[in-house]
């Protein structure tokens, strides 16, 4: 859609872009169409789509796929959405926050379109990334991909090539692959937000796969994030069930320095160490 498309409609329905949604239209049809392309979109897939506003990703996914269910939380957009949704049969809009889905209700959706997998392409608002991610790799069933347009920043964390791991591209690299597809500039939305943006996608996301205790490995995790400025060693030993002795110990099979910081240590390391420590 371009910006006159944009505004037209918005005035047509009497609506206005929320800035606490984070609603920003994408004004660049490439960049549609390569996140459609980018997700593998093909006839025999159910793609969830998250926020659809005005419908301009919809229309595209609903060319390509089975079926598309649209999760808007705001009502405002019933009437376009609907408009839209007459015309593509193959639409289904839900008017529900997106984080209080559960995951049977989701199996009642899967189950009433007769399909067991799923995708994900969305162009999600900002402030919903890192709990939006966080919850479907944990999600059951763990979609197939997930093809999201989230903020620059957040996808070079997620990413880690730096190598300064953070809690949100943890969530993803224990339980699959990431990579940015392509930035985005600001220019290319309207209202224009304040940063740029990437397309990321995540793929080969698998439900937990490893021996040691899922809850078990998050909490280590959390408590060696506790104080980002401490060592690893100091926040772990916050847990009144880890003694110093077991720690080194660890440490030392895996050749970590005394001196490490929870943002060095790689998904495999945390895996390891929470083996080393929960061994039966």
């Amino acid at each position: 859609m371009t910006k006159e498309e944009i505004k037209y409609l918005l005035q047509r329905y009497d609506l206005t872009p929320n800035k606490l949604r984070g609603q920003n239209f994408l004004l660049d049809e490439e960049v549609l169409g390569d996140i459609v392309a980018k997700a593998k979109v093909t006839q025999d897939d159910l793609v969830l789509e998250v926020g659809p506003g005005l419908g301009a990703l919809t229309q595209k996914l609903a060319l390509r796929a089975e079926y598309v269910v649209a999760f808007e939380i705001e009502k405002s957009f019933k009437t376009p959405l609907e408009k839209i949704a007459k015309v593509n049969n193959n639409i289904s809009l839900q008017w529900q926050d997106i984080l209080a889905l559960s995951p049977k209700k989701w199996q009642d959706i899967l189950v009433q379109h007769q399909k067991n997998s799923y995708k994900i392409v969305a162009n999600i608002p900002y402030y919903l990334t890192g709990k939006f991610i966080q919850r479907f790799v944990a999600f059951d069933p763990v979609p197939q991909s997930m093809t999201l347009m989230v903020q620059k920043e957040v996808a070079q964390r997620i990413e880690a090539k730096d190598k300064k791991m953070s809690l949100l591209a943890l969530a993803v690299q224990l339980c699959g692959q990431v990579e940015i597809l392509r930035l985005v500039s600001k220019k290319s939305f309207w209202p224009e937000p304040k940063v740029d943006s990437a397309v990321i996608h995540i793929f080969n996301i698998k439900k937990w796969p490893y021996q040691v205790e899922e809850k078990k490995t998050w909490q280590l995790i959390k408590r060696g994030y506790a104080k980002k400025r401490k060592k690893l060693l100091n926040n772990l030993l916050s847990d009144p069930n880890l003694d110093k002795d077991s720690l080194l110990k660890a440490f030392q099979k895996m050749g970590l320095s005394e001196n490490v910081r929870a943002e060095n240590l790689e998904a495999k390391f945390w895996i390891k160490l929470a083996e080393l420590l929960y061994k039966k």
